[in-house]
């Protein structure tokens, strides 16, 4: 029983942790692009993750915006309240369903990974005029889903343990 707990812990702590690089993603910019040639900029801009679905949104491309909204925000912040819920031990009415949602939003979880590529190849071009270089919020917000992909395997490895210890 202590070896769950201990797993427990961990899996919790590196739930936090993957909460914190995620809110961080959000506080730096993806990309930064701009107009220039050789060393001068004319503009620059910065590109974060909480208005690059507006971009899509204002392009018409809604279906893209629309992904991108629910598995860079919704989804990921469900992962979260689930997974918080099931580490903290409390057990909810619907836990067996919480625990199918989890893996159902697991299965889709490397979507994350495919909506920033997209998100860049999109607004990265290779240009001598056109300018684009990725920021620091793309790499924390990688390092937070695979802390989260990390923390939710574990969960899931004390679920399953916990379903065969009831039985």
């Amino acid at each position: 029983m202590k070896g769950t707990n201990d797993r427990r812990t961990v899996a919790l702590i590196i739930l936090l942790a993957s909460a914190l690089f995620f809110i961080l993603g959000f506080m730096f910019p993806l990309l930064q692009t701009g107009f220039g040639f050789g060393p001068f900029t004319i503009k620059k801009d910065h590109i974060y993750l909480h208005t690059s679905f507006n971009y899509f949104f204002d392009q018409g491309e809604f279906f893209i915006g629309l992904l991108l909204l629910l598995f860079t925000i919704v989804f990921p912040i469900l992962k979260y309240i689930f997974l918080f819920a099931t580490l903290s031990g409390r057990k909810l009415p619907s836990h067996q369903f919480i625990n199918t949602a989890l893996e159902i939003i697991n299965k889709w979880s490397m979507l994350d990974v495919f909506v920033v590529a997209v998100l860049i190849l999109n607004m990265k071009f290779d240009s001598d005029i056109i300018l684009s270089k990725l920021g620091s919020g793309t790499t924390l917000f990688a390092i937070s889903v695979v802390l989260l992909m990390t923390s939710s395997f574990i969960a899931g490895k004390l679920i399953n343990q916990q379903e065969k210890t009831e039985k």
